[in-house]
């Protein structure tokens, strides 16, 4: 992922894969205030409908983000807002997850500094399951 890499419409990158880890599970969740059975107590999260404990959805939405961090990093003035957050399925302790992103729309600003994109992001487990699609808005620097 070194180097400057296009960010023109219609580019898809895929991003590093991460395995999360029993602390990430617990930790994450905590850190953000989030004290859950379904994050931190095995046996009863594991009678409920996930089957045992998963990672708190914000904590891998920012993991997803994370994992196609270098693409943008470079270039990148700001995160202007994340949309249509889908959690599609569970991740547990040793799922690995690997982002895509791809490249939507790229608007100049009218006058004003930099360029809004626009990326579709999908992370998938180990498996090729889809587990998290969002959209986001970001504001990198002008051509």
């Amino acid at each position: 992922m070194s180097g400057k890499v296009s960010l023109d419409v219609g580019t898809t990158l895929r991003g590093a894969s991460r395995t999360v880890t029993d602390v990430e599970i617990a930790l994450l969740p905590a850190i953000m205030g989030a004290i859950s059975p379904l994050f931190h107590d095995e046996p009863t999260a594991r009678a409920g409908r996930m089957g045992g404990r998963i990672l708190y959805g914000p904590a891998l939405l920012g993991i997803s983000i994370a994992l196609t961090e270098p693409f943008l990093h470079d270039q990148v003035v700001g995160l202007v807002e994340i949309t249509d957050v889908r959690f599609r399925r569970p991740v547990k302790v040793g799922d690995t997850v690997t982002a895509t992103m791809s490249i939507r729309a790229r608007c100049p600003r009218d006058g004003k500094p930099g360029v809004l994109l626009t990326i579709d992001d999908e992370i998938r487990n180990q498996d090729g399951e889809v587990v998290l699609t969002f959209e986001r808005l970001i504001l990198i620097k002008g051509d």
